[in-house]
């Protein structure tokens, strides 16, 4: 029995995979072994409570025990203890703020380009900030959340009220919170399709990739700015058919799942083997 349960060595391998860039942020953030454990215990724990439940009741404590390995004490204080999740939804809200106006016809001009937007809606101008902001969420007033995009420079302000999109706004935000959050919402979403995949969901998601480890550093350039005007392009349809999909489901009360759809781009030297070192 104990044989079945074993993982494979194939799968210990790719974990350990994972793990390294991991420890790499972890090790330089000064976050050391004995607090990375207890974030895995936690993370164990919430889990096994959330995931494998046999039944509508939560598992006893014995039985996250078995199937974490975590011990009962520590079990009972990571379920009692007051952890309630960060609030990230402003953060999401000036993403897809941001996300909308780079890319959706009515807020660029026929250059393609973010229109420079009035504050305020008015009836001469209809497409404002305001209507942009209200169109993303309505419980988030749009002062707040221009107040917020002009703090991390990914807005700016002029004097007669008009708003204007810094052209770099899909670079990840300059504060460290929000890079930290973004981090977490889109590695852990690849590695959850991945997960998902593995496990023999149905259907699979979107989760494939192109290797090459043949490249010169020029050939890298050109593939790095290549990948990033296709992700531009692929980016304006997606999000132009998730608004209109969005205001749909919303109307028919059926807005009930959340997708979040990346690209990545990775590229370093690769390890020489040694008869290539000998030569």
């Amino acid at each position: 029995m104990g044989r079945l349960l074993e993982p494979s060595s194939a799968l210990l391998a790719s974990i350990a995979r994972i793990l390294r860039p991991l420890v790499r942020l972890l090790i330089a953030r000064g976050i050391t072994l004995p607090a990375a454990v207890e974030m895995l215990k936690d993370a164990y724990v919430k889990v096994a409570v959330t995931d494998f439940r046999l039944g509508d009741s939560p598992p006893p404590d014995t039985r996250v025990s078995l199937l974490t390995g975590v011990h009962r004490k520590d079990i009972r204080r990571l379920r009692d203890a007051d952890r309630a999740p960060q609030d990230m939804t402003a953060l999401n809200v000036l993403s897809e703020v941001v996300t909308r106006w780079a890319t959706d016809r009515r807020y660029r001009t026929r250059e393609g380009k973010p229109r420079l937007l009035p504050r305020s809606t008015t009836a001469r101008h209809p497409i404002s900030f305001a209507s942009l902001a209200y169109s993303i969420s309505s419980d988030l007033k749009p002062r707040p959340i221009l107040d917020e995009l002009v703090r991390l420079g990914m807005v700016t302000l002029d004097d007669e009220e008009n708003v204007a999109l810094n052209v770099a706004a899909f670079v990840p935000p300059k504060n460290a919170d929000e890079r930290n959050f973004f981090l977490g919402e889109n590695v852990g979403d690849h590695l959850a399709a991945g997960v998902h995949n593995l496990s023999g969901g149905d259907p699979p998601f979107l989760d494939q990739a192109v290797y090459s480890d043949d490249l010169s550093p020029e050939s890298v350039n050109a593939l790095l700015h290549l990948s990033r005007e296709q992700w531009s392009e692929v980016l304006q349809v997606v999000v132009r058919r998730t608004a209109e999909l969005e205001a749909k489901d919303r109307a028919s009360g059926r807005a009930t799942h959340r997708i979040n759809v990346g690209m990545y781009f990775y590229a370093e030297p690769r390890a020489v083997p040694p008869e290539e070192d000998r030569s």
